[in-house]
């Protein structure tokens, strides 16, 4: 920075007065007899001339001893008259060096930009400063200078004065503040960086936990994941079973580059059953279950627990970067699969022992417990609707006998083929419900009685049809079905009454003679 001061005369004032000798000098010239100096004036003019000595001394000391540079320069030409030590030993010139030269003709200002107008400035202002100038010494050692000229006349001449002080360290020391400043500053963005990382990480191990079902989780995923990782695509791939291909279930970041399915072999990560980091994609193995290939690295981390391939996990930096990504985001990321697959492993057993619960481990069929639960939801929703619902319950004549005969093994299968033939020839909408032992009870929604009539009737002949082509004609009148069918509104309204009405139904068909489909009152022939 440059503080000048406007143009102006300069005074008298500095004005330095005639020595003592130049005036002695001019006496001693005077013709002889024509000058009478009076004794007193002599001794004031002795005395005045002591103290300008004086003034020489001391203005000689300080100038030798001052620990700042001291330049004086002729204010006409700009060239020094004088250097005091300081300077020199601060600049590495010696004193000859530097006389008679001008300022733009030393080494230290020679790189100075515009010098020459800068010492046109100096001969014209009466007082400049420079807060920081770039010097070199001799030695081609950097130094910062503070510059600050005035300028005084000395008997009628120009006189331009340079104090020179050198602040390379203070300089040195200011760069280093900004630079620890500067450190600090990143710290504390780290460390806020680092602080909303396990802020977000909490909340989505938080969402992880509440979700009820792995789609719900999936969803949390995309929507904290891309938070978590700014300036990356990434997506979540699970395998549901090991003859199955993997399929991207979560993806997030500017662009998709993820096939949306891929088998285990397209993954280096899943082949190996360990993270799969790739630096350069032109020189490292690269994953084949991407759109296009990567123009940065990346990572694939498996999602393993106890054996069991879960999925995987993958991250792609958008920036065409190259070389190891840094120790923060790897482990973060990490740190992500651990929660991920963790919470997914939860779900997946949370939902197998549900599914345990709820169905029949033999025939797969629903069990007692799902249709405690199912069935008051399915009469309140054909009520709220106005639709029929039909409840039927079936039984298997003759199966303890045919136990009896050929044992649990072929009755198992029995009732294996027989939960085979509900799920393929009933609706979805349909539940079917392994009630106990032989028996089995149907929730039909929006079906009429002559529509559950048919399709029961469909059921008896199909079952008839296996027996017969799988245990031969000894046991073609041992095994036959016999179901009641009650319907809503007609035989009841509530749970009790239309089980009970299906129930007598049932039990009509069997004193029918069974093999047959017997609605609540009414029994159609065989």
């Amino acid at each position: 920075m440059i503080f000048t001061k406007n143009p102006k005369p300069i005074t008298e004032n500095n004005t330095l007065p005639i020595s003592f000798t130049d005036l002695k000098d001019k006496l001693d010239n005077q013709p002889s007899g024509k000058v009478v100096l009076p004794e007193g004036d002599f001794v004031k003019l002795e005395i005045s001339y002591n103290k300008i000595k004086d003034s020489e001394v001391r203005y000689r000391r300080l100038f030798e001893t001052a620990k700042d540079g001291i330049l004086i320069l002729d204010g006409d030409t700009g060239r020094i008259n004088d250097a005091n030590p300081f300077l020199q030993d601060m600049l590495g010139y010696s004193e000859s060096e530097l006389i008679g030269k001008a300022l733009w003709e030393i080494g230290p200002v020679v790189n100075i930009p515009d010098s020459q107008e800068a010492m046109r400035q100096l001969q014209h202002n009466e007082y400049i400063r420079y807060e920081d100038i770039p010097l070199e010494t001799k030695a081609g050692v950097k130094k910062h200078v503070e510059f600050v000229s005035n300028v005084y006349l000395v008997n009628g001449f120009r006189v331009i004065q340079c104090n020179i002080r050198d602040i390379t360290d203070r300089k040195r020391a200011e760069d280093q503040v900004q630079t620890t400043n500067a450190e600090l500053l990143a710290l504390v963005v780290e460390l806020q960086w680092r602080d909303k990382q396990m802020q977000l990480m909490n909340h989505m191990n938080d969402l992880l936990q509440s979700c009820v079902t792995a789609e719900e989780a999936y969803r949390v995923i995309t929507l904290t994941a891309k938070d978590l990782f700014p300036g990356h695509n990434g997506s979540l791939a699970i395998l549901q079973s090991r003859d199955q291909p993997l399929e991207v279930v979560a993806r997030w970041g500017t662009e998709e580059v993820m096939e949306s399915s891929f088998s285990l072999e397209d993954c280096w990560a899943l082949r190996r059953g360990r993270l799969h980091e790739v630096f350069n994609p032109n020189t490292d193995l690269v994953c084949r279950h991407f759109t296009h290939p990567p123009q940065g690295g990346y990572f694939c981390l498996p999602l393993t627990v106890q054996g069991e391939t879960l999925g995987v996990l993958s991250l792609i930096n958008n920036a065409v970067l190259k070389g190891e990504h840094t120790p923060d985001l790897k482990q973060l990321a990490v740190t992500i699969s651990e929660t991920i697959k963790l919470s997914l492993s939860n779900l997946k057993l949370r939902d197998e022992l549900r599914q345990q619960t709820i169905h029949d481990p033999l025939t797969g069929l629903f069990n007692r417990r799902y249709l405690d639960e199912t069935l008051p939801r399915e009469l309140l929703m054909a009520q709220r609707r106005n639709t029929p619902l039909c409840v039927v319950m079936v039984d298997i004549d003759g199966f303890k006998q045919f136990n009896d005969s050929f044992g649990h093994g072929p009755g198992d299968t029995i009732l294996r083929e027989f939960g085979r033939i509900l799920g393929k020839h009933l609706r979805k909408s349909d539940i079917s419900c392994r009630y106990g032992g032989d028996e089995f009870l149907l929730l039909l929604p929006d079906s009429s009685i002559a529509d559950t009539q048919e399709r029961m009737e469909q059921i008896r002949i199909l079952l008839k049809e296996y027996k017969q082509n799988h245990f031969g004609g000894q046991t073609l009148n041992m095994i036959t079905l016999s179901a009641g069918i009650a319907a809503m509104p007609v035989h009841g309204t509530t749970e009790t009454e239309l089980l009970q009405a299906a129930d007598e139904a049932m039990y009509a068909a069997k004193q029918a003679g069974r093999d047959r489909i017997a609605v609540y009152r009414t029994i159609s022939p065989p």
